[in-house]
């Protein structure tokens, strides 16, 4: 019996069971950067829920304030941390890839 598997899954057989694996995207998580990084939402694709709470605080408070000049202050810090996750992606997804097959060896 053949089984079809999507390709960002990978399955594994423990004590002949197969379980499968479902593994992040750096591609997704890149346009997910791009697009929508402002609310931090390929923080919550990767499982890194406080840092996208915090992504998507800083951008609506952000915004909200820019017509005060307060605003661009927590935008300036969201923007460096969108920097700096430019460079971090691909090594943030292997390792939870990693640790998510991991898990089930």
């Amino acid at each position: 019996m053949t089984q079809n598997y999507e390709q960002n899954e990978r399955p594994i057989q423990i004590n002949n069971h197969i379980v499968v694996v479902n593994q992040k995207s750096t591609l997704l998580a890149y346009v997910l950067w791009f697009f929508l990084g402002q609310l931090g939402i390929h923080k919550f694709y990767l499982g890194q829920v406080v840092a996208g709470v915090v992504y998507l605080a800083l951008g609506i408070i952000g915004w909200a304030t820019t017509f005060i000049l307060i605003g661009w202050v927590p935008l300036a810090v969201l923007w460096i941390l969108l920097i700096i996750d430019l460079f971090t992606i691909p090594g943030t997804v292997q390792r939870i890839n990693q640790q998510a097959t991991r898990s089930f060896q």
